[in-house]
């Protein structure tokens, strides 16, 4: 039984991309009708991490990366319109794992990683902290008219900062193994998703 998923990127295309899972391959076709087939043996690291972004707070990719280093990178957002994005987590989840299966029967000796690549971790980490640092620096200092607003300006920085240590553990970059249950950190709402 072949698994697929679809989704449309953005508002400038008329149609959507569409996902097939079949036995030996992975065939996209895009909306213009062109379709890749990646093998599943040329499979040489597959990642799933939990990427918000402003408009998609429940964002999630999977990413399947070849032995020559080209990479495929699917979220489970879909275009609806500007500023609307439909979570399609109900359709992804069982795409990934029939991914992971193919992946798992044709190129066993494929790595398999969970959350943010290492560097983009970093550089998002250092410039969260820097502007949380930034941000921390700047109430405390600045005088204000009102003595008690130090304590408001303590309360906001307090709220924010369970946010920030949030997504610092979901997105922190860590191996997984190459199985089924290997990657559901990664993936929306599964167990061991949550901290």
């Amino acid at each position: 039984m072949t698994t697929t998923y679809s989704k449309r990127e953005n508002a400038f295309e008329k149609g959507e991309h569409v996902w097939s899972v079949e036995d030996d391959c992975l065939i996209w076709t895009q909306p213009s009708g062109d379709s890749l087939t990646l093998l599943w043996k040329d499979v040489g690291a597959v990642r799933a991490a939990f990427t918000p972004s402003r408009l998609k707070r429940w964002r999630h990719v999977f990413e399947l990366t070849t032995r020559k280093g080209s990479r495929l990178l699917i979220d489970n957002g879909h275009f609806r319109t500007v500023g609307d994005f439909e979570d399609r987590s109900v359709t992804f989840i069982p795409f990934v794992l029939a991914c992971l299966d193919r992946v798992i029967a044709h190129a066993p000796d494929a790595k398999a990683s969970v959350g943010d690549s290492p560097g983009s971790y970093l550089a998002q980490l250092t410039f969260a902290g820097s502007m949380l640092a930034l941000m921390v620096y700047v109430l405390i200092v600045l005088p204000t008219p009102m003595g008690w607003l130090i304590i408001l300006k303590l309360l906001l920085i307090a709220a924010m900062i369970p946010l920030a240590i949030r997504w610092a553990i979901r997105s922190r970059p860590r191996k997984a193994p190459l199985t089924l249950g290997g990657l559901l950190p990664g993936l929306p709402g599964l167990a061991g998703n949550w901290p």
